[in-house]
């Protein structure tokens, strides 16, 4: 069984938020990710990196989410960024575009540097 989607966020720099995904990213989970996100931009993070490396599966609707969360980082002035992408994610991203339409980058440290937010992430 694939657990539930937990989100642990840090903070990174003054405007930046770094959150990491473990479980399972979908229809059902995506709305918790939106809503985390949201509430790291009202309070000022509005860059974002996704750090997926222990993220186990992704399917459609999860895809759609991270559209969406590009769309809201965007909006509110900032970017948003998704590292250590691997296996059946990948897949997922690659089957739906993704891949070149939001940034990635293989580390969290290249992930905060494509930010300008430097190398530390603390909790927020």
């Amino acid at each position: 069984m694939i657990p539930p989607l937990t989100i642990t966020a840090s903070r990174a720099g003054v405007n930046g938020a770094v959150l990491a995904l473990t479980g399972h990213l979908d229809h059902a989970t995506a709305p918790t990710l939106l809503s985390s996100l949201l509430a790291q931009v009202d309070a000022g993070r509005h860059h974002a990196v996704l750090d997926l490396a222990e993220l186990r599966s992704c399917d459609s609707a999860g895809a759609d989410a991270l559209v969406a969360l590009k769309q809201l980082a965007e909006s509110a002035g900032g970017r948003l960024v998704l590292t250590a992408i691997r296996g059946s994610v990948q897949r997922e991203l690659e089957r739906a575009g993704l891949i070149g339409v939001i940034r990635t980058t293989i580390t969290r440290r290249d992930a905060l540097a494509a930010l300008g937010l430097g190398a530390d992430a603390s909790d927020a």
